[in-house]
């Protein structure tokens, strides 16, 4: 059969792939071993601001950006005069959305911007592009994901389509970090610094990092009309098993996370409050008669959101008393091997459910403890 021939081809070029990476030790990757692959702040923000800023640690002043304004195509903007900040405070969000806010990467020179929504895991802020956009109405706003997903709906406001773009790490800052390390082939430390965070784009993307095993699998798709044809069968029939594997992670996930965290953690008898999943997110809703309400109009509970954000690591918005992205990537954005032994072999599931709950009952346990202290002013 024509698909099992083109599978086994694949599959020879993928075992050779994987003895290629343990020869070059490219799983020994500092920032996995130190769990910020996720972090799009501490990790990715704060690593390619680092990496754009001409007064940055790297020593090679504008170079990385002039690189990155070539990639995106804005030649003209004055790199050597460029100021740079992550998580740039454009004031606080108004309750209407329209303005307010942090931008991940904010540059601006001459009168010039360019800002960067940063994308890993996380979920678009309501009209998040559209206050960017109110903020500084000529900016270059730049939506980055891993594979150059569009922004929802919510989070681009009332911008059309052609007042942001779209750019990608598989492509884009794939691409551009390989320009960067060929720049820096003179100072060694930067050059295997971002050779390490190529390696986690990579892992990241699913993008096959050895240039030759890339081609090989390309040259195979199209040595046919049969095996182009197939390969595009197949892409469908993965994207599809995927979908399926995910929806039902997700599902038993979900029964267990409620069932381990039921209770009732509100010292106020007027409202309950739970601790809740939110796609890539966890953190405590509050509801008053059945109802969710915004916990930042309601005044009884700004004690209680005081109180939430003495626990490390969470914040509060308009919506949460507290609440922080999962450390975990969720099932929808692990690698396909990962997937299929989460989704198929219960032990290994029962493993990434424990250290996923694990993580999730300190904040409960934390919350709890502040939430059985606290004494309701007079």
């Amino acid at each position: 059969m024509l698909i099992n021939g083109l599978l086994n081809q694949v599959l020879a070029l993928r075992r050779t792939q994987e003895k290629l990476v343990q020869l070059s030790g490219e799983n020994f990757n500092v920032f996995r071993i130190l769990g910020l692959e996720t972090r799009e702040v501490r990790m990715h923000s704060a690593f390619l601001g680092e990496l754009l800023n001409p007064a940055g640690s790297h020593g090679l002043r504008d170079t990385f950006l002039k690189l990155f304004t070539q990639t995106i195509k804005f030649d003209d903007f004055k790199t050597d005069t460029a100021r740079l900040v992550v998580e740039y405070d454009i004031g606080r969000i108004t309750s209407d959305y329209q303005q307010g806010g942090r931008i991940d990467i904010y540059l601006e020179s001459a009168g010039q911007y360019i800002f960067i929504e940063n994308k890993i895991y996380a979920n678009d802020q309501q009209n998040q592009l559209g206050r960017y956009h109110t903020y500084r109405k000529q900016a270059r706003l730049l939506y980055l994901t891993l594979d150059g997903a569009k922004p929802s709906d919510g989070g681009a406001g009332n911008l059309r389509p052609d007042q942001y773009e779209l750019i990608s790490y598989k492509e884009g800052i794939a691409n551009w970090l390989e320009k960067c390390r060929q720049a820096a082939a003179a100072y060694p430390l930067v050059r295997e610094t971002i050779v390490q965070y190529q390696h986690l784009i990579n892992y990241l993307t699913g993008r096959t990092s050895n240039d030759y095993i890339r081609m090989e699998m390309q040259q195979i798709v199209a040595q046919s009309e049969e095996n182009f044809v197939s390969a595009a069968a197949l892409g469908q029939a993965f994207s599809e098993r995927q979908a399926l594997y995910v929806e039902d992670l997700i599902e038993k996930f979900e029964a267990v996370w409620y069932a381990r965290f039921s209770e009732n953690l509100s010292p106020l008898p007027e409202y309950t409050i739970y601790f809740q999943l939110h796609e890539v997110s966890y953190g405590f809703r509050a509801l008053k008669d059945g109802q969710e309400v915004l916990a930042s109009q309601e005044v009884a509970l700004q004690p209680l959101v005081a109180l939430a954000l003495t626990i490390p690591k969470l914040k509060s918005d308009s919506n949460w008393l507290a609440w922080r992205y999962m450390n975990h990537r969720y099932f929808d954005n692990i690698q396909p091997a990962e997937l299929y032994q989460a989704a198929t072999n219960e032990t290994v599931r029962q493993h990434r459910f424990d250290d996923m709950l694990r993580e999730g009952q300190y904040y409960f346990d934390q919350f709890k403890a502040l939430m059985a202290d606290y004494v309701p002013s007079v």
